[in-house]
């Protein structure tokens, strides 16, 4: 009696781990829930910011703020690089490829008391939808709606109410429905990516171009999955997916051609083209092929992205003056040294 009841008890938990795991990985599997709320897109990017708080950049160089972000900082009490614990966006080209439009998820901190009030201001008009406030913010000759979803996200967008704030709303709400590059291609993102992006690539004539003569139009027609991972070093690797193995094949050949033209370019760029780190970075960029994808890797040490982050830190927060003919899908204050 007694061994049978210990058998089944053991039988018990065990059925309760292989659950539990099961519930976990399939929790894994699925795509980050802020990236589920974006519309359709031809670039959809996600970053998990948490571990980049743990590194303190604002104290990584000092900065002076901006009259504008001052004022941001002093109405809302948030400060981006505190504040902000996950990002999400959606991009894609309007039909007559003279313009941008994006939308974003943001997930943090914030007082939205206060941020209500900021975006009230700041709003030629307000509109009700699904029972919560969008804000409709005339913005470098867009139209940006910003709506508050929850205690810790906000959505944000410059494409129609109908395509985009709308939806987002309705899936945050009802949780169901996510775009279709996310749901075709998230299962090739590596399992614990801090970020990554999947890019369906334009035509030929809308990729852009490098100084030189050099062009990524190799990679016209295809689909490429981004992802870092932290393993102690910062881990990229890329795959981009081609419609058979001779298209891989040649992306392949193009893009090891264009890594060693341009690491033959960086030892001329003075002291920098020496740094050992940075050295180091581009010997690391591996390219093969897999089937019908090319695959690329590339690892950079601590020391590596350091440098970059707190060389870069403060220009990569700031706002800089956009072109007519590019959105700027939220009012984000700029900042300045």
């Amino acid at each position: 009696m007694i061994k049978s009841r210990k058998l089944l008890i053991s039988v018990l938990l065990l059925l309760g781990l292989g659950l539990g795991g099961w519930l976990v990985w399939t929790r894994l599997q699925r795509p980050p829930e802020a990236a589920r709320f974006l519309p359709e897109g031809d670039l959809i990017l996600y970053a998990d910011l948490r571990p980049l708080h743990l590194w303190d950049l604002s104290k990584s160089r000092p900065v002076q703020l901006d009259a504008d972000y001052q004022d941001f900082v002093d109405q809302t009490g948030i400060q981006f690089e505190r504040d902000l614990d996950q990002i999400a966006i959606s991009r894609r080209d309007t039909p007559d490829h003279r313009d941008v439009e994006s939308s974003e998820i943001f997930v943090g901190r914030f007082d939205s008391t206060k941020l209500n009030s900021y975006l009230l201001k700041s709003s030629s008009q307000n509109e009700k939808y699904e029972g919560l406030m969008v804000y409709v913010i005339p913005h470098a000759g867009h139209t940006v709606r910003v709506c508050i979803l929850d205690q810790t996200k906000v959505a944000v967008t410059n494409m129609t109410p109908e395509d985009s704030i709308h939806g987002m709303i309705d899936r945050f709400h009802h949780g169901s429905g996510e775009p279709s590059l996310v749901s075709e291609f998230y299962r090739r993102v590596p399992a614990a990516s801090l970020a990554w992006l999947i890019n369906r690539m334009p035509s030929e004539a809308d990729v852009p171009q490098l100084p030189g003569g050099l062009s990524f139009g190799f990679l016209e027609n295809t689909v490429a999955v981004a992802s870092l991972r932290y393993t102690g070093d910062l881990l990229l690797r890329a795959d981009v997916y081609t419609a058979n193995e001779d298209a891989a094949a040649r992306v392949v050949e193009s893009a090891k051609t264009l890594f060693a033209v341009y690491r033959t370019v960086s030892q001329t760029l003075g002291p920098r083209g020496n740094d050992p780190d940075v050295k180091a970075a581009l010997d690391s960029i591996r390219v093969s092929q897999d089937g019908k994808a090319a695959v690329f890797t590339a690892a950079f040490s601590q020391k590596f992205v350091k440098k970059i982050v707190a060389e870069a830190g403060p220009e990569v927060l700031s706002a800089t003056p956009t072109p007519a003919n590019t959105p700027a899908p939220a009012p984000v204050p700029k900042r300045k040294r």
